[in-house]
């Protein structure tokens, strides 16, 4: 039920639904004052969130830096929370990316590299969607594609949520991996979120940032000027972030 709730608030609180809203009302409120405070009040909200560079800012604030690999030491298990498949693409014969696959990319190069000796994989079905593959067997696919045995990949498939994530992989980590080095590897902008849902759970770790959805920041025309589409996205993924640490915090999952 969380799940389901936490999901209908978060298309609550995305911009987009805010501009899209003030736009119906400037057409539909019979007040005509009103119509036009709400029509000059969503162009402006459209401005701001369109606009890509102050949005690369923003969310270049919000990640977490990335980290050399050469700075990285070695750890027994790198703990990844799934999130970057997409399960209900056909055929099945194959692994479907979204945004954020370097979360599984650059731990396969961390195992390729010797920095890693196991892999344990997150993530179950969300909305119990029967038909579909769940997350965590779909990146050990992708693993195993890429010459990494079966052996050394544990995959937790019940997982719907940051929080499960962090329970159920606290549980396997106390049970099979007891006392030995941890290393936390997920997209940039959730790994606060993720960090803080994992010490919750007693578990001691260091963090590797992955999936980056930033540039350099550049005062040019195109991000300063002209409105972006991805701009909003960043922002839409940043409103996901804050309304989820509050709401975690609420229910006292962090």
């Amino acid at each position: 039920m969380f799940f389901i709730l936490s999901k209908i608030l978060a298309f609550f609180v995305r911009p987009l639904t805010w501009i899209i809203g003030l736009f119906l009302i400037s057409v539909l409120w019979k007040n005509k004052k009103w119509r036009k405070r709400c029509f000059w009040i969503a162009l402006g909200l459209l401005t701001l969130f369109s606009n890509q560079y102050i949005a690369n800012r923003v969310m270049l604030w919000w990640e977490y830096e990335p980290v050399p690999f050469s700075e990285i030491g070695n750890y027994d298990v790198a703990i990844v929370f799934s999130g970057v498949t997409k399960g209900s693409k056909t055929p099945r014969d194959r692994v479907y990316f979204n945004d954020g696959a370097d979360r599984i990319t650059h731990t396969l190069q961390l195992y390729k590299e010797g920095k890693v000796k196991h892999i344990l994989v997150s993530g179950g079905l969300g909305f119990e969607q029967v038909e579909n593959s769940r997350a965590a067997d779909r990146l050990k696919s992708f693993l195993m594609l890429a010459g990494v045995p079966d052996s050394v990949i544990t995959v937790e498939p019940d997982a719907v949520n940051t929080h499960e994530n962090a329970v159920k992989t606290a549980e396997i980590l106390r049970r099979d991996f007891a006392g030995q080095k941890y290393l936390l590897v997920t997209s940039a902008f959730h790994m606060k979120r993720s960090r803080l849902c994992l010490d919750k759970e007693g578990i001691t770790f260091d963090t590797f940032p992955a999936g980056y959805l930033t540039d350099t920041p550049t005062l040019n025309f195109d991000d300063v000027i002209i409105p972006r589409a991805n701009a909003i996205d960043k922002w839409e993924i940043l409103f996901k972030e804050w309304v989820g640490l509050a709401t975690y915090k609420l229910m006292g999952y962090i």
